[in-house]
């Protein structure tokens, strides 16, 4: 049921006219985000029917937010939320007027006091877009933002077996291939590929051994040659993938390979967010997951053409961070950063972290 339901209501069309991801079939249901509660109905927990033992899978910001309440935060007076279509590119417009209008609200709440922002993850990706689209909107409405295990210069290879052969994010009952099916046609999953023009110490790549004994490897960076780029090799191997849409009888099966429109979109976005200029007037704090193997490379071997590397084992190459996003992208935002906290945590339970907590404590009591 839950596959189904994930199909139905999750895959998507991405429409390159409206840069919007639209159903994918005139009977599939449109989704949105929840925006009850001033918006922390969408983002408090992803399923509360969910309890434990996998609670930490879907609490998100469930323990935060109980805990400012308990501080004496007040839901629509000093307390919001803005829960975001996280398919949809960092830049999509809808989401930016969504964190503004919540911006300008807590503020006016407030007799006017600058607000403090807390992201995790992606979510600083849409605050780095916001901050470049509208940096007068952060000089006079933002005075603190702490970002949570933010994959600034992008996720790690993780994000590259997400094209190649699908990432469920740990879900068990989400079958890795339906969640390729949806990334390919998510302009937020291309935004979350390593930046090309970072400098990095260890770029995430793919290495492929081929039959005839040769090594390529893919990776990225300012100096790495476009044929010898992460994206050719995705490219390469997906220009056969084909979906089969859901409830068609015989199954109506269509070609999906790399979508080049959510790839040039997010050439564009990420080349946007890449230095945002933040305001001096608005303090950045960090907080990055350590202790985790985090991967960094994809060793595949034996591969006769590009196409094997969707169904070919491979063998993993990791690094520290969170998991998900590797040290090197949390720690280096471009952008001047007045105090961290590293924790050690995976990408999801540093939410819930008590060294998370504290840190965010003193940060929004002005201890630090």
């Amino acid at each position: 049921a839950a596959q189904y339901y994930f199909k139905q209501y999750m895959w998507g069309r991405y429409n390159h006219t409206t840069q919007t991801i639209d159903p994918r079939t005139a009977q599939s249901p449109r989704v949105g985000p929840v925006t009850t509660g001033y918006g922390l109905d969408g983002i408090r927990n992803l399923d509360p029917t969910v309890h434990w033992p996998i609670y930490n899978f879907v609490s998100y910001f469930d323990t935060i937010i109980s805990v400012l309440e308990s501080q004496g935060w007040q839901q629509g007076k000093t307390l919001f939320g803005v829960p975001w279509d996280w398919r949809q590119s960092m830049c999509w417009p809808p989401t930016l007027q969504a964190l503004e209008t919540q911006i300008r609200r807590a503020q006016a709440e407030n007799g006017g006091r600058k607000v403090t922002l807390v992201t995790h993850s992606m979510g600083a990706l849409v605050v780095r877009c916001l901050v470049a689209k509208n940096t007068a909107l952060f000089e006079t409405s933002v005075e603190r933002w702490v970002a949570i295990a933010a994959p600034h210069q992008g996720a790690g290879a993780k994000i590259l077996l997400e094209f190649l052969q699908g990432y469920n994010l740990g879900n068990i009952v989400i079958d890795a291939e339906d969640a390729k099916v949806l990334s390919i046609e998510s302009p937020a999953v291309y935004e979350l590929l390593p930046q090309e023009n970072f400098a990095w110490v260890q770029a995430p790549y793919i290495s492929v051994e081929w039959m005839n004994g040769s090594t390529q490897v893919f990776s990225e960076g300012p100096e790495v040659h476009p044929e010898d780029s992460y994206i050719f090799a995705i490219r390469e191997a997906l220009r056969s993938h084909t979906m089969t849409l859901p409830d068609t009888k015989p199954p109506q099966i269509e070609a999906q390979p790399l979508n080049e429109d959510c790839w040039k979109l997010s050439q564009k976005t990420r080349d946007l967010t890449a230095n945002p200029a933040l305001p001096a007037s608005v303090t950045l704090y960090s907080v990055y997951g350590v202790g985790q193997e985090t991967w960094i490379g994809l060793n595949f071997t034996g591969i006769r053409q590009f196409s094997d590397l969707q169904t070919s084992k491979y063998t993993l190459i990791s690094a520290d961070g969170d998991g998900t996003v590797p040290i090197e992208s949390a720690r280096r935002p471009s952008m001047p950063v007045k105090n961290e906290q590293k924790v050690k945590a995976d990408h999801m339970s540093i939410l819930m972290a008590k060294d998370t907590l504290t840190f965010l404590l003193d940060v929004v009591h002005k201890r630090m």
